[in-house]
């Protein structure tokens, strides 16, 4: 009777030791979950992004047109580099939204990659319960079949054959005899339900992994339709860039147009008044938009500055001030800072230790031309504009001296020089009154 129900017993948990093994051998995981309100958030989000970028495109297309008509007197090309800047500055906003779109994918991906680690881990969990089963099952065969080949080896072991055979039939004897073949048989068949029960519990968690590698692969095939995406909105980000950048090209050589026939004017002529006071007012407008978008704070101590210019012979052609161009008071945001000789090409430093935050080394940027910001840390960071070129990149950090870039005559710029501004908890403040100046220094304007 034992003999029957341990070789039944057996052929089902080995038929499901191997169905488990098989199983466990095939399973990766799993599936980055996404709720419902999540999904109709994000997809509302993308819907209202691909109406702004399809509105910022006929908005860029109507001031292509309007640039268009242009002649070339020097009101017509500022005209025009303003609205090539406001192009420039919707393509930033469809970048923007683009990077908005992708940071969303990837994200989810990232969680993806997450729940999967999370999930191997459990696998390899139920994979050592697996062998602690099979290994006791295995003990325990090797206890049966030893049973089994002692009771095969000394014939039936039926209770009477051990009432018979007894040598001194004692009563007491015989029962305990029996009640001791009865436990171990219950023994046997409590050890066999217990670990066959462990692998049912087993296999409906393999059961249940199983079918989330389904969704897994399902959720794979939307990830590789993602990328896809993904990839085509890169590629619209490069066409962006690379429109900015042409723009930003027009933009410098409509600029040089304007220098150069703003060289040849009289300084005292209106022409030449209108031409400053419409650059003054480009770049007041380009810095209210920096104070309002980079602005951060902190307790706005500035500790020991050094001067820009690191040189003896330099003066301030235009100072921290309002000024008045016919008619019209705008405040300079900043000093321009020239050096006695050539300014063209001076080393421009870093008059604190920060972090660069912009680095452009190239383009009109609202004026600036190519320039740098520095944060302090503390709501401190200050600004180097019209550089000839840049030295650092975003997120180099920079020691007080170490050389930023050179003094140029990029963007709006009437001549050589650096424009430095000192910005504290994204209010524009005078630098002088923060800076260690230089023996000798001369303010000029």
């Amino acid at each position: 009777m034992l003999s029957k129900m341990t070789k039944f017993k057996s052929s089902r948990i080995i038929s499901l030791i191997v169905a488990l093994v098989l199983a466990f051998s095939s399973i990766s995981l799993s599936v980055y979950a996404v709720t419902d309100s999540e999904k109709a958030e994000y997809n509302k989000k993308i819907e209202e992004i691909r109406e702004q970028i399809a509105e910022n495109k006929k908005k860029i297309q109507a001031l292509r047109d309007e640039a268009a008509t242009y002649d070339d007197e020097i009101g017509g090309y500022q005209d025009k580099i303003d609205a090539l800047q406001s192009q420039i500055d919707l393509y930033n906003q469809e970048i923007a939204l683009i990077d908005a779109d992708i940071k969303v994918v990837e994200d989810e991906i990232t969680g993806i990659e997450n729940e999967i680690k999370a999930l191997n881990k459990q696998v390899k969990k139920l994979d050592k319960q697996v062998i602690k089963i099979q290994q006791d099952i295995a003990d325990t065969y090797t206890i049966l079949g030893e049973r089994i080949r002692a009771s095969y080896m000394s014939g039936s072991a039926s209770s009477l054959e051990y009432l018979l055979t007894s040598d001194d039939f004692q009563y007491q004897s015989y029962l305990e005899r029996i009640e001791l073949l009865e436990r171990i048989s219950e023994h046997d068949n409590e050890v066999i339900e217990d670990l066959e029960g462990d692998i049912v519990k087993l296999q409906a968690k393999v059961e249940e992994i199983e079918a989330t590698k389904l969704q897994k692969n399902a959720k794979i095939e939307d990830l590789d339709i993602k990328v896809i995406d993904l990839e085509a909105k890169k590629k619209e980000q490069l066409d962006a860039r690379q429109v900015i950048q042409d723009a930003e090209d027009e933009i410098q050589a409509d600029l040089d147009k304007v220098m150069s026939v703003v060289n040849k004017l009289n300084a005292s002529s209106k022409e030449y008044e209108a031409a400053i006071e419409r650059g003054e007012a480009t770049i007041l407008d380009y810095e209210h938009k920096l104070s309002g978008e980079n602005s951060s704070f902190g307790s706005g101590t500035t500790g020991n500055m050094i001067w820009p210019l690191p040189y003896n012979n330099t003066y301030v052609s235009s100072s921290f001030k309002m000024r008045t161009l016919n008619g019209v008071t705008r405040q300079h945001n900043g000093i321009d800072i020239c050096r006695g000789s050539s300014s063209y090409g001076a080393t421009i430093v870093a008059v604190k230790a920060g972090k660069v935050t912009t680095a452009y080394h190239s383009g009109y940027n609202g004026g600036y031309g190519l320039y740098v910001v520095v944060d302090h840390g503390d709501g401190v960071k200050t600004y180097y504009a019209h550089m000839s070129s840049v030295s650092v990149s975003v997120g180099d950090y920079v020691t007080q001296g170490t050389k930023l870039g050179e003094v140029g005559n990029t963007g709006y710029s009437f001549g050589a020089h650096l424009h430095f501004g000192l910005m504290i908890n994204g209010s524009w403040v005078n630098p002088m009154n923060y800076l260690s100046k230089p023996a000798g220094l001369q303010i000029r304007g």
